[in-house]
């Protein structure tokens, strides 16, 4: 691993650029921009009649793409960021913040979510742009002539053991029955609720629904204060994408758990269900609001799965495997999720498997 971070840090030693340091906020700043030109598209594609169609759903598929690469091109400017040894502290807090940039999409929905309660669902988009352009600000000012000592070699592997234990726990107990759950909208929303209702016995059990959101909170705070200290020094690619992915879930499942908990069960008043995830009746391609659902999910299956991929990985590299056997698993792992959340997400916009 040192012998990768010394040949991209070298690189990235020779190729600094003052620019690389606002790409990912803002990325993050115009991810709102692609989806809201691809609802106009589609709503111009559903709404002419007697005249072709295929300009406008080419250019709605060109701006889903879009949104979709914006927070890869956050995940690259924090590889290429996390590759430089000793980084000026405009690099550090570019750094950083490109992490945090990753997770635009689950941003997205979780502001949009609060300001639709508070009855100000038009401002989110506004906020943000505030937000991430006020990143961008601090950015500018800040100190990018001295370079930072690099810091001391942290003892965090006992937290990282004990993040991963429970990461295990929540999927045995949860995620793998939910995600497992979804496959079944492939069959139809009456499969996917039969399953769900006979899923939620186990866990939505009264000993095990507070346990499970226990294990969730210890994650949210164990991955913020991981992702910090790991983010304080030099990665290789596959390090820096398992951090990456892990900021993006950290804020995916305080957006699911307030979109679950507070605004389903407390807010509305209802119990959600397939309804409810695929944004019923108009659904997640031709409602405005709900086709930032589309990259949320997405992204949300594909990086939990490939950051347990991720995890086993550093566990491989731990027990003295080949590094090549275990990038094979990482990377078998990621093709592996992309397909998962593909599947899943075709179910939820429509797709439906036939079996004669």
């Amino acid at each position: 691993m040192s012998t990768t971070i010394y040949n991209l840090n070298t690189q990235s030693e020779s190729t600094r650029s003052r620019a690389l340091l606002f790409v990912s906020p803002l990325a993050a700043m115009i991810y709102p921009l692609p989806l809201i030109g691809f609802h106009a598209c589609v709503t111009v594609a559903a709404n002419a009649v007697g005249s072709p169609t295929w300009l406008a759903w080419f250019a709605a598929s060109i701006l889903l793409l879009l949104a979709f690469m914006l927070p890869l091109a956050s995940i690259l400017s924090a590889m290429r960021l996390s590759a430089i040894q000793t980084p000026t502290k405009a690099e550090l807090l570019a750094r950083r913040i490109a992490f945090l940039s990753v997770a635009s999409p689950p941003l997205f929905t979780l502001v949009g979510v609060i300001f639709y309660m508070l009855g100000m669902s038009d401002l989110d988009k506004w906020v943000l742009a505030v937000f991430w352009g006020a990143l961008a600000i601090v950015i500018a000012y800040c100190d990018d002539h001295t370079q930072l000592t690099p810091p001391p070699k942290l003892a965090e592997a006992n937290l990282r053991i004990s993040h991963g234990i429970v990461a295990t726990g929540i999927l045995l107990i949860f995620l793998g029955f939910h995600l497992a759950n979804h496959f079944f909208g492939l069959i139809g929303p009456e499969a996917h609720t039969s399953v769900m209702k006979a899923l939620r016995h186990i866990y939505r059990a009264p000993f095990i629904e507070p346990v499970l959101l226990a294990g969730f909170l210890f994650l949210i705070i164990s991955g913020f204060y991981l992702a910090w200290q790991l983010t304080n020094k030099a990665t290789d690619r596959f390090r820096t994408f398992q951090v990456a992915a892990g900021v993006f879930l950290l804020f995916f499942i305080i957006s699911h758990i307030n979109a679950s908990l507070v605004f389903a069960r407390v807010y509305l008043g209802i119990d959600p269900g397939w309804g409810f995830a695929t944004g019923a009746p108009t659904g997640l391609i031709h409602d405005a609001w709900n086709i930032r659902l589309l990259p949320y999910y997405w992204l949300g299956v594909f990086l939990v799965l490939s950051h347990l991929a991720s995890g086993a990985r550093a566990v491989m590299l731990a027990h003295g495997k080949q590094k090549k056997l275990a990038d094979g698993v990482m990377i078998g792992g990621a093709a592996v999720s992309a397909l998962a959340s593909t599947l899943i997400l075709l179910g939820m916009c429509g797709l439906r498997l036939h079996f004669v």
